[in-house]
């Protein structure tokens, strides 16, 4: 009985030391695609500018439906 637990633990700390392994290929794979996305778009990255919608905030909180309808209604004026 004693066997078999020492047994499970060593396998425990086998999958343990696996996944740290993996967990560090993961950061370094992610550090190495930042930079090559540096280099390709330079120094400044930014994500694409979002369209103004003309709604205020307690707007935006509404139901989909009732901002395109708001929406549309603003363009007619």
């Amino acid at each position: 009985m004693l066997v078999q637990r020492l047994e499970q633990y060593r396998n425990e700390i086998k999958q343990r030391k696996r996944l740290d392994e993996t967990k560090r290929k993961v950061e370094v794979l992610r550090k190495q695609l930042n930079e090559r996305k540096k280099q390709m778009y330079g120094k400044k990255m930014s994500s694409p500018k979002k369209k103004p919608t003309g709604l205020s905030a307690k707007q935006k909180t509404l139901p989909k439906s009732l901002q395109k309808k708001i929406v549309a209604s603003k363009k007619k004026k």
